[in-house]
This record gives C-alpha cells, structure tokens and sequence, in this order.
C-alpha cells in the first residue's frame, strides 16, 4: 500500500492552487491604479536618468572605435591602451593630482583652523569671523579666478606692483603655486562649515578632563582633539580633492597660460578640436570618475563611521569655549586677513577695474579716468543682457524642478516602505560622484546620440538637465531633515478623512516644510547661476549663459566688461544669498517646533 501511495500520481491543480498567482497580479494591478504609485515611480526613473545615463553614456564612448561618426562602430579598448600608455597622460594625472592634493591640504588646514576658532575657543568678533569665513561663496569661481589674476598679473597686478615697490620678486600667477592660491581661497569656505559642524559636534569632557589634570592646551589640542577631529579632516581634504580635480575655472585662466595642463584643461582642449577625439575625450572622463568616485567613498566612511570619532553620547554635553588670553586676539587677526585677502582685494579689484576704460594698477594719477561706462556697456550690451536672462531662465526653472524632484524623492526614502527606496537615495547623491566636468561631457555625448524625436542640443533645456542634476544632492541635503521631522500621523489622519495623497501632500507637507523648499530652491539657483564647468560644454551662441559670458569676454581681453558684470553678478547672489540665510534660520525655527 505504501508503495502504490508513493507511486501514485498528483493530483491535478485546483483552482485554490492559482489564488497566490492571481493575488499577486491583483496585488500589482492595484498598484499601478494608485496615482500616488505611478507618481513615485515616474519621479524614481526620472532620478535614474539623470544620475544614470551622462556617465554611462561617456564610458560607452570611450569604448567605441568612432563615436559619434558615420564609420562603421566596433567596440574596442584601443582609446585606453593608447591614452593610459602615454607618457603625456601620466604627466597630466601627476599635475592634477599635486594641483588637487596641494589645494586640499591648504584649504583643509585654513578652514578646520578658522572653524575651531569660532567653535571652540573665546576669539572676540564670531559674527564677523562667520562672515569672513562664508562671503567667498557669494563669489563664483570664474570671479574669484579674474580678479586674482588681476591682482597677479605680470606687469601690471595690483599685488606685483606694490612687491616691486618693497623690492620684493613679484609673483607667477600662472604656475602651480598660482592655481592652488586661487583655488584655495575659493573652497576653504566649504572647508570651514564641515569644520563646524564637526567641532560643534564634539564632547569636549575628554577635553576638560585633561585640562584639569593639569594637561597643557598645546598638549590637549595634539593628543584629544586633533585625533578626534582626525576622521573630519581626512573627509573633508577627500572631498576637496575631488572637487578640486574637476573645475574648470582655475585650470582654464590660469593653468592654460602658465603650460600646466590638468585633466579639465585637456578635456576642453581636446573637444575644441577637429576632429574631436571623443574616445580619448571619454576615457579620461572616466578616470576622473573613478578617482572621484574612490575619493567620496573613503571621504563617507571617514566622516562617518570608525569608533575613535563617536564622542556624542546619551548623556547632554555642549561644547565648552578654550580661554585663549592674549592670544584670541591672534585669532582675530587671523579672521581678518582671511578676509582681505579672500574677499577684500578680489571684489576691490573687480570694482576698480570696473570703473576703468581700460586696466591699469590702481593709482592716484588714475582717479580722474574712472567712470560707470562699462555698467551702462553691460545693461545696453543684447548679447550680455541675453545670457543674464539666459542664466535666470535655466537657474529658476532648474530651482523649481529640484525642489520638486527632492521633495518626493525625499518623501519616498523616508515615508515610505517602497523597495529600492535606499537605492534611490543612492542614485540622488549620485551626482555628487560625478564631477560637474564629467556630467557636462557626458550630457553632450548623450543628447548627441540619443534616438530622440526633438534635438536638445543648442536650447536651455539641456542645461536645465545639467543644473538639475547637479543641484538635487544640494536639494536632497535641505528638504530630507524637513520630512523627517514631519510625523506620521498627520497623514493618517488626512487619509483617515478621505483625502487624496495628492491633496495630504499639498495641504500638510507642503506648507510644513515652505521653509525648507525655498531654502532648497533658493540654493539651487545660486548653483545654477554660478556652473561652469557643465555648462561650458553644453551651450552654443544662443544659449550662453553668463558664467560662460565671462569666460568669453575674458578671453577676448574685455577685462572693464568682466569687472562690471562680475561686480552685478556678485550683489546679485548676495541678496540670493542673504534670503537663503533667513530662510535655513526660519527652517531651524520650524524643526523645533515639529
């Protein structure tokens, strides 16, 4: 019997055998009749796109044996053993790599110096520190980089003149040392918040404890609170390392004419050239890829893991203040030479160069020569006034998508339970991996070959694309600390009462996080308003925006119509950014009442 029982056949499938499949097709059709599914999944592709797509793109480029050419396409690695195998290319990597590691360094040790003035010790004047510290960020790069090499210039630098003057050697703007003075003085502010953020972060009991064992300061600072601040540091030199290797600004005005050749200079060069050679074009956009990307990798697990930085613990500490004595004066002093030098002679050299027909060293002899000309050139100039709008155009559409964007991204890696919501929070930051050199080449080559039915290239919406991308990290970083802070039963009770998702969104989150959302918007208009290093692959005679105007007009020697419009460019984005200054402040307002 046992045996017949084994042997027997199974019986045929019921109709209770079929439930689990037809449940899970009902399952996902009723996924799929939810707006707010479909919504969710539009917005997660569209982020995908965006981070996925230019990257892949230049790598698949720099795989092909003619890209973008009517020759029969063969995949092939011949662009990586001719460009790799170079002695011209390792050259390049070592010049870029000194010109990024030099920058990190200085900017790295200036601004974790300045932050552990404000954070951590009695230095009187902390409001103007701050100011000091946060006013170059107003300046975009290709500002900051002209009025250095003005103040530079060879012959006829402010600075040069006067060294000449003391019978001191003047100084070589266009070298090496050049390009990391500028560069430095352009991301020691960015420095200087993650400076801030670390030592205000700290416990500082381990601190007090040494002092009141009759520990030294010296021996406290080298012993307790640099090694804690350690993991901050390494992070944030990674970082500037990598946002250092892929700007254009530095390396195009003052590393071209001085013959030292990164790896931003050559990739503009080379596409400036017929025929283009966009092989060898993708193959170092990938390498700049890979070494951002292992640069941001070890830069996160730095900042924010390892067992020797977790000082925060469950008991309440704030940090305490180190009396310095006489030395906070010192410390002072040294807030205000960061500022005349990163900030007061920059923007009193556009403004004097501004109110001349043409450059000459500021002098008494050339006081009668100053005039407004060149402001009333800029405002009645169509080309000049077209790209400002052009960059208006492109900076507040692509401010609206990225709130947008962010909002719901934001709303689904913290609200929701979707899978692959962490790989979506992933694909937002994304950008911040990719160097904006990179994304602009890599846009290029997509909306180039894409099987598109409309052409995009040559219009504002592939820089709109570019901004966006670039700007929803920015985006992500001020909204996701807004929902988080939203409880959840504010939508079960609007869901509770019969209203749409749609409708809960707009009603309860929207207005709880309006601080947060012109935050994020406000910032990312200044991000789209200062880009260059995307942009300046990406736009053509009619789409020229005005850090790319400045570029131009630089390079065909308009120094006075530079200086004016840097001068508007600059109180511009000072007004932009003393609304995003109330703004993060009512933020925190709100944060604490939630």
């Amino acid at each position: 019997m046992s045996l017949l029982s084994r042997s027997r056949p199974a019986p045929p499938p019921t109709r209770g055998t079929l439930r689990p499949a037809r449940a899970g097709t009902s399952r996902i059709a009723a996924w799929f009749r939810n707006p707010r599914n479909i919504l969710l999944a539009v917005v997660a592709l569209v982020v995908a796109y965006l981070a996925v797509v230019p990257a892949g793109t230049m790598a698949v480029a720099s795989l092909q044996s003619s890209f973008l050419s009517a020759d029969k396409v063969s995949w092939t690695l011949r662009h990586y053993s001719e460009t790799l195998g170079t002695s011209d290319f390792w050259a390049l990597v070592g010049n870029s790599f000194a010109y990024a590691a030099a920058t990190a360094v200085v900017c790295t040790v200036v601004g974790f110096g300045l932050a552990y003035l404000v954070s951590r010790t009695n230095t009187p004047a902390k409001f103007f520190a701050q100011i000091a510290a946060l006013v170059p960020l107003i300046i975009p790069g290709i500002l900051n980089t002209v009025a250095w090499a003005l103040l530079f210039a060879p012959r006829t630098g402010a600075l040069n003149v006067l060294l000449r003057d003391v019978h001191l050697p003047a100084f070589d703007i266009y070298s090496l040392a050049g390009m990391v003075l500028v560069q430095s003085m352009h991301v020691t502010p960015v420095a200087f918040l993650m400076g801030t953020a670390a030592f205000g972060n700290m416990d500082s009991s381990l601190e007090e404890a040494a002092l009141s064992s009759g520990a030294p300061p010296w021996r406290v600072f080298r012993t307790i609170t640099a090694r804690l601040i350690r993991p901050a540091v390494m992070s944030a030199a990674l970082l500037m390392f990598v946002q250092t290797i892929s700007t254009f600004e530095v390396p195009q005005l003052i590393g071209v004419p001085g013959h030292k050749f990164v790896f931003v200079s050559r990739i503009y060069n080379a596409l400036q050239q017929f025929p283009t050679d966009y092989g060898t074009v993708g193959v170092i956009g990938v390498f700049i890829l890979a070494v951002a990307s292992v640069g941001l990798y070890f830069s996160r697990r730095l900042g924010g893991s390892g067992a020797e930085a977790q000082t925060i613990t469950g008991k309440g500490f704030r940090p305490t203040s180190i009396d310095l004595g006489r030395w906070k004066w010192l410390g002072l002093a040294a807030f205000v030479v960061f500022f005349v030098v990163a900030v007061a002679l920059p923007l009193l050299m556009l403004v004097w160069s501004s109110l001349l027909p043409g450059y000459q060293p500021p002098s008494l002899s050339a006081l009668h020569r100053l005039t407004l000309s060149n402001y009333s050139a800029v405002l009645h100039t169509p080309a000049l006034t077209k790209s400002v709008t052009n960059s208006l155009i492109t900076a507040v559409l692509a401010g609206v998508i990225v709130t947008v964007l962010s909002s719901l991204v934001a709303y689904i890696t913290i609200k929701t339970k979707a899978r692959g919501r962490g790989l979506l929070d992933g694909l937002a930051t994304v950008p911040i991996a990719v160097p904006s050199v990179v994304m602009g080449v890599g846009i290029l080559y997509w909306y180039l070959t894409a099987p598109l039915p409309f052409h995009l290239y040559g219009t504002l919406t592939i820089l709109v694309i570019a901004f966006v991308t670039i700007g929803l990290p920015y985006g992500m970083r001020y909204i996701v600390p807004g929902i988080a802070q939203i409880k959840d039963e504010l939508e079960e009770a609007a869901a509770v009462s019969g209203a749409s998702w749609i409708r809960t969104f707009r009603r309860i989150y929207v207005p709880l996080l309006a601080p947060s959302l012109l935050a994020a918007f406000l910032y990312t208009v200044i991000v789209a308003f200062r880009e260059i290093s995307a942009a300046i692959f990406l736009y053509t005679q009619d789409t020229q925006v005005v850090s790319v105007t400045i570029y131009t007009e630089w390079a065909n020697g308009s120094y006075p119509i530079v200086a004016a419009l840097g001068v508007l460019i600059v109180v511009f984005l000072a007004v932009i950014v003393g609304l995003v200054t109330l703004v993060t402040r009512k933020t925190g307002l709100n944060r604490n009442r939630h």
